[in-house]
């Protein structure tokens, strides 16, 4: 499990600056066709503390768990950017 971070993302550094683990960076990727340029939550590093999403201003990061049909792309989108 890990949290993951939204397209909603407005790229607001509190949640990066808010990590414990140093989990999240800023940057960009491309899955399928899509170029995303937000942060991203390394799902290897993450201790699924939950100081991201409290920080979060826009509701952008949630438990992987929690994430509806619509959402989980992201899951593979957060993954492809540390796999690169």
């Amino acid at each position: 499990m890990a949290y993951v971070i939204l397209g909603t993302c407005e790229k607001d550094d509190v949640c990066a600056t808010a990590c414990p683990d140093d989990a999240i960076s800023h940057g960009t990727v491309d899955v399928d066709g899509v170029t995303y340029d937000q942060y991203f939550i390394d799902p290897d590093k993450c201790n699924e503390c939950g100081t991201c999403e409290s920080m979060c201003p826009t509701g952008s990061i949630m438990l992987d768990l929690d994430l509806t049909d619509k959402e989980k792309p992201y899951q593979k989108v957060n993954a492809a950017f540390f796999a690169q």
